[in-house]
């Protein structure tokens, strides 16, 4: 597929490094020669230098047989009319565009996107989609990750193995019957940054972060028998008072499960303080640096429920996340596109850490899906793809024991949605998978071909 992606930069890079490692055409534009550079030395794509929105730059790039238009680039404007002229001039059919703002996004002007106005297909706010991520996770307590299916009825979801909560130095069968009135699946354990697929005699050891999938109904007592509870009533922190702040905040004044809880932002400049103070009736805004420490006892950090560090800044993100932490906070996020700061899970310095690149190629990803690939979510940064998909009636996997299916090495149902029985069902060797169930699959990025065979249908992503 020949796609064309316009901006290099953070996002930009993301979604091409993703797409790259499909069988996909990928040609990227910018101004910037120094950006265009980076991804076309790290990736197997083209390079072209010059403004996204003008017609020559597109044809240069190939938009005369292209399929797929990215628009991402730090511009609002130029994203828009990349896709119009992309639509206008070139008859390209799917055009994705990321529009930061506000305004640009009232439902009141929906109809300026229409087909016979300025065309795009898909417009995307990554800051929206991270607030969104952010307050999901909220909602889960003492998870590194939570990845939800099936309309919610399905969760997977991350936890650091200690001692205190008994998934420590005990092996997987063990748990297994511990946990019996339970029904939950451990998908994955990861060590020393190494993804395994733990076999029945894998002994867990402390500090390994676990992930499981469970049915919605199940996913709290499960955390009460391991001694997660709910977190507290105490105040809610956001450290950040940018559009991911604002977003936030504004989110969790409206949700039913947080909205009685007391927000408190943390902003550093005087002046966008003065402007949330402003916007957001709900929240009390302090002006002054997250990282001091009479800001964080003003705010009480030591009584809070969950802190939530969204700043500019990687090393300011995890730095405020661990003195919270240290504070007394009792579940601590924090905002990073470093790989590196993973290292800080296991050894419970920080609770969670939101990575904004994966959670946007992940929603642009879902959003080029062909078929009935309804959801694909990349497994913490790359160590897996979760792979929603509805089941057609020529799929190789419908009305057949679960026990006959060929499953791929490196490919595994995790379970199934019944549409009959309308319910989670993880697989059993007697268990029919029919048409019209809605099937969770883990897959190595590599590997996603063969999830393809496995259905029999083509889920190449465009």
């Amino acid at each position: 597929m020949k796609i064309i992606i316009c901006g290099a930069g953070r996002v930009g890079l993301s979604i091409a490094g993703y797409l790259s490692q499909q069988d996909n055409h990928i040609t990227i534009i910018d101004n910037d020669m120094g950006l265009i550079s980076n991804v076309v030395n790290n990736f197997d794509i083209n390079g072209i230098q010059g403004n996204a929105s003008q017609p020559d730059v597109l044809k240069r790039a190939g938009a005369d047989n292209a399929d797929v238009i990215i628009a991402v680039t730090d511009r609002d404007e130029v994203n828009m009319v990349a896709c119009q002229v992309a639509h206008s001039v070139f008859g390209i059919t799917k055009k994705i565009a990321r529009i930061r703002e506000r305004e640009y996004r009232d439902p009141a002007w929906s109809d300026l996107y229409s087909r016979h106005h300025m065309p795009i297909d898909v417009i995307i706010s990554p800051e929206e989609e991270i607030a969104e991520t952010i307050l999901n996770r909220m909602i889960v307590p003492g998870t590194t990750n939570d990845i939800d299916q099936f309309e919610n009825n399905l969760h997977v979801f991350g936890i650091i193995a200690t001692k205190q909560n008994g998934l420590s130095d005990i092996m997987v069968k063990n748990l297994y019957y511990n946990l019996r009135s339970l029904e939950f699946k451990i998908l994955l354990v990861i060590r020393d940054n190494q993804a395994i697929t733990p076999k029945e005699d894998f002994l867990i050891q402390d500090t390994d972060e676990i992930y499981f999938a469970l049915d919605r109904n199940t996913l709290f007592p499960f955390l009460a028998s391991l001694g997660i509870e709910k977190n507290k009533n105490g105040p809610v922190i956001i450290c950040g008072g940018g559009e991911i702040g604002q977003f936030l905040a504004e989110s969790i004044a409206k949700n039913d499960k947080t909205k009685h809880q007391q927000i408190i932002v943390i902003e550093n400049d005087v002046n966008r303080a003065r402007v949330i103070n402003r916007q957001l009736e709900t929240a009390l805004v302090l002006n002054g640096s997250a990282l001091e420490e009479n800001i964080l006892s003003e705010a009480n950090v030591q009584n809070c429920s969950v802190f939530v560090s969204v700043m500019n800044n990687n090393e300011n993100n995890i730095l405020a996340a661990v003195i919270a932490k240290k504070m007394g906070a009792q579940y601590t996020l924090a905002l990073s596109t470093n790989k590196l700061y993973n290292q800080l899970l296991p050894d419970q310095f920080i609770d969670a850490i939101i990575n904004p690149e994966t959670i946007t190629v992940s929603k642009v990803l879902r959003y080029l899906r062909k078929g009935r690939i309804l959801s694909v979510n990349t497994l913490r940064q790359g160590f897996a793809e979760i792979i929603e998909a509805q089941v057609s009636q020529n799929c190789s996997i419908v009305n057949i024991p679960f026990k006959e299916i060929n499953l791929p090495k490196n490919v595994d149902i995790i379970a199934v949605y019944s549409k009959k029985l309308a319910k989670v069902i993880f697989p059993k060797p007697d268990m029919i998978i029919e048409e019209g169930d809605i099937v969770s699959v883990m897959s190595s990025s590599k590997d996603i071909t063969q999830v393809e065979k496995l259905f029999s249908f083509s889920i190449d992503l465009f």
